[in-house]
């Protein structure tokens, strides 16, 4: 049995984004790894390993999360302009279950 993971497609779904706009000034690939990583862990605790459903407003909670986590603090201002971003990355996550 293959452990359960969705790294890849999470990481996918961050670079397609490029939320900051990291990848576009040549930062390494890598360079949303571990935002992927801890992403990867708040879907794996809420849907119990993919036991579970979960929703885009749920993940997208998680992303928004990680990313003032990691990238902020961000103020209410920097987070709604995030927000579009978030919410598509959340989609693409869950479209991926």
């Amino acid at each position: 049995m293959t452990p359960w993971s969705r790294f890849r497609e999470i990481k996918a779904a961050l670079d397609r984004e490029n939320i900051e706009g990291l990848l576009a000034l040549d930062c390494p690939r890598d360079e949303y790894d571990g935002e992927a990583s801890l992403i990867e862990s708040g879907v794996a605790k809420v849907t119990s390993f993919g036991k579970n459903s979960v929703s885009p407003e749920e993940v997208e909670a998680i992303v928004r999360e990680i990313w003032n986590s990691q990238f902020g603090p961000f103020n209410s201002g920097e987070l709604e302009k995030r927000r579009s971003a978030f919410a598509s990355v959340a989609r693409m996550i869950v479209e991926a279950l």
